[in-house]
């Protein structure tokens, strides 16, 4: 596995605006969450900070994908695409599986 090409495709421009478009839909989702959803309130605080913009998408595609052996798996299969052969319902999983760390970083700072 090869560091660079994991870099290579999180600053991807097409590979990060798909992380946010799914950062999109997954805010989303958080904010229709039952309340009573373990950490809900910096989740939800979390999902805002996405909605309004103020995240980094390349930054979060480099949480997707080290987070993800699967998706770093795929990278690496054919590193020339730059993530563009990695099904957007892998990233959902990634980005639903980090959520609550991101939400708990943010809530700390």
């Amino acid at each position: 596995m090869s560091a660079h090409d994991l870099i290579a495709t999180a600053s991807n421009a097409d590979f990060a605006g798909r992380v946010m478009m799914l950062m999109f839909k997954t805010a989303q989702n958080v904010a229709s969450e039952d309340p009573a959803t373990p950490d809900h309130d910096v989740r939800i605080d979390y999902a805002g900070r996405v909605i309004r913009g103020d995240e980094q998408p390349q930054l979060v595609a480099a949480h997707v994908i080290s987070s993800n052996p699967t998706i770093a798996a795929t990278i690496e299969s054919d590193p020339d695409q730059y993530g563009a052969n990695v099904p957007d319902g892998d990233i959902e999983f990634a980005l639903a599986s980090i959520w609550t760390a991101r939400s708990l970083a943010f809530a700390a700072v």
